[in-house]
């Protein structure tokens, strides 16, 4: 019964989170007058920004490797440090690339679009976390 919920859950999370995400981006991309890129196309504006995202890149991949290894000694009480880490880290390459897409891309509402793509995904992400998965905030945050 309990693997059953847990499965319905996830199912639930995953429809949600791609769905509503999938919708939102529509929306911004019409009304900011965005193209839609190919799902694996390059998204750096210039070699400079190719440059520093792979340094960005592979510090945020040894930062979150060591400090993962480091929490295995600490348990669940160390989640909320890994979390922490990869928002800091995460935020600080979405600022790297607002500038580089604000000052370098073609369109100048591009910046835009990538700013409210991370931002309302975040949220859709968090809303649907926490009304779907309501005990994983007691282990994050030891409630």
């Amino acid at each position: 019964m309990i693997v059953e919920d847990v499965g319905w859950r996830i199912f639930l999370f995953l429809l949600g989170v791609v769905s509503s995400i999938f919708l939102v981006n529509m929306l911004l991309r019409k009304i900011l007058g965005v193209e839609r890129k190919a799902f694996f196309s390059d998204t750096r504006v210039n070699d400079v920004h190719k440059k520093w995202d792979r340094i960005l890149n592979g510090l945020s991949a040894v930062i979150v490797f060591i400090i993962s290894l480091v929490a295995i000694n600490y348990g669940p009480a160390a989640v909320f440090y890994i979390l922490l880490v990869s928002v800091l880290l995460g935020s600080i390459q979405l600022l790297v690339r607002l500038g580089f897409e604000k000052k370098h891309a073609e369109n100048p509402n591009d910046y835009l679009y990538t700013l409210l793509e991370s931002v309302t995904g975040t949220i859709i992400l968090i809303t649907f976390g926490v009304s779907l998965f309501p005990d994983y905030l007691s282990v994050v945050f030891n409630i």
